[in-house]
């Protein structure tokens, strides 16, 4: 696949918003995708048919998101959970489990659940002992509180999809909570991790990424289709699969500053044909919040000059009554009693 940079001309709508980096850094690849949606239940399936995002960006995202979906370890907050070691580990379990000797080495949340009773309290052991160090160490990612602001500020609805706990982000809110105004609502609405359930009345729990799930119980929970949301998170087999897979508006993968990205492998199997290369490949690519920022004011920018234009060809030219409120960003051109954008 070929990443291509986002076009200069995009980046000069405004002045303000033009940026070295983001020219130099937010790439995009210009292949569309199909949503991959078959495995989930029929009621979330449905909600992801039909794209009712009609307005088109230059940026690889929808023009009029209506909320963003983050990860949350290494995006929200700064990576600190040690996969290779947590595979090791869950192996060596697996290897010395009367089930688990003869199961296939993948994905250790669904080794663990095929274990023996003992083998699945070991299993438990390990992964509340690897996240209660990342509680720990926890520290929020660069840029995050304020691109947050910028949402919040903005109307984007903000929600966390995570392989996590829900007990750790309430953890993670907290910590936002502790520099922003508001409560945990108000920052991240739904929060989906390993252990929600999939609805008031199921026991079920939601199925976790890179099953889409998660994102099409978010869109219902918005009221919105999957075209209309962006997700961000750093890893291509969990994140961006699951975005592609939903069908997204967008899927936005944050990297490392120089561009590659950590060790986030769950242990499962990867295709290599062609579709599943491709809903493994994100819409965008971004190395900070910082600039995921910059580039989501370049799209409600645009976003904002398309309304003008729009309320200037409403405009009657001969024989109507002007409404100069609208008149914002605009001149009148005397000599065609028209309107003209300046």
């Amino acid at each position: 696949m070929r990443n291509y940079q986002v076009p200069i001309a995009l980046l000069c709508v405004a002045s303000a918003f033009q940026s070295p980096p983001l020219r130099k850094r937010c790439t995009h690849r210009s292949t569309g995708h199909a949503p991959f949606y078959s495995s989930a239940p029929t009621h979330l399936r449905d909600a992801s048919a039909g794209n009712n995002n009609d307005s088109k960006s230059a940026l690889p995202l929808p023009l009029k998101p209506k909320g963003i979906v983050f990860d949350m370890d290494g995006t929200l907050i700064q990576p600190s959970i040690d996969f290779a070691g947590m595979r090791r580990r869950i192996y060596e379990v697996a290897d010395s489990d009367p089930i688990g000797k003869d199961l296939e080495r993948t994905c250790v949340l669904a080794l663990a659940n095929r274990l023996s009773i003992e083998g699945r309290r070991k299993a438990e052991e390990i992964f509340a002992d690897i996240e209660q160090r990342a509680l720990m160490e926890m520290k929020l990612m660069p840029g995050g509180i304020e691109l947050i602001q910028f949402l919040r500020e903005n109307g984007l609805k903000r929600a966390v999809l995570t392989r996590n706990l829900e007990k750790n982000v309430h953890f993670m809110q907290r910590l936002y909570l502790d520099q922003m105004e508001g409560d945990e609502e108000s920052l991240f609405h739904p929060i989906v991790a390993r252990d929600t359930v999939a609805g008031d009345q199921s026991e079920e729990l939601l199925k976790a990424k890179p099953a889409p799930d998660g994102i099409l119980h978010i869109c219902s929970v918005w009221d919105c289709n999957p075209s209309e949301v962006i997700m961000v998170g750093d890893s291509i087999n969990d994140d961006i699969a699951a975005a592609n897979r939903a069908g997204c508006g967008g899927a936005v993968l944050l990297t490392q500053p120089d561009g590659s990205t950590l060790d986030t492998d769950s242990g499962y199997a990867v295709g290599i044909s062609e579709e599943e290369i491709l809903e493994r490949t994100p819409s965008l690519r971004v190395e900070s919040l910082s600039e995921l920022k910059m580039c989501l004011k370049v799209l409600l920018n645009e976003q904002n000059i398309q309304a003008q234009s729009v309320q200037s060809d409403e405009i009657e030219s001969e024989g109507g009554r002007f409404d100069y409120s609208s008149m914002q960003g605009y001149a009148i051109d005397i000599r065609s009693i028209g309107v003209k954008r300046v």
